[in-house]
């Protein structure tokens, strides 16, 4: 468990993940924004359920909105930087994910 924690811990204190979080939190106390993306959200979920349904009028009108709210939403104070962050953090989870499973499969292996 003492890996865990140290990965855990490791992970906690990088700056982006610190920074994710103040923007997370100011995010989610700001009304506006926070409202600003669900709508975003609820677009895209239009726009996933009109291209499966090949409703490509719908789509069309569906991915207006969301592009034109989209834009809006990053003009925003602090979310352009927000989302960055996001794609960031993804990516050095998928890495340690990566990472970890290789140290598994040399263990099992082995």
């Amino acid at each position: 468990m003492n890996n865990i924690d140290e990965l855990k811990n490791y992970f906690l204190s990088l700056e982006e993940v610190k920074r994710f979080k103040e923007l997370e939190n100011y995010i989610l106390n700001n009304k506006k924004i926070k409202d600003s993306f669900e709508s975003l959200k609820e677009k895209q979920k239009q726009l996933v359920n009109a291209k499966e349904f090949n409703q490509k009028v719908q789509y069309k009108i569906y991915e207006e909105e969301y592009l034109k709210q989209k834009e809006e939403l990053l003009d925003m104070p602090f979310v352009e930087e927000y989302l960055e962050l996001v794609d960031i953090i993804n990516s050095k989870l998928e890495e340690l994910s990566f990472e970890l499973e290789n140290k598994l499969n040399k263990i099992i292996n082995n």
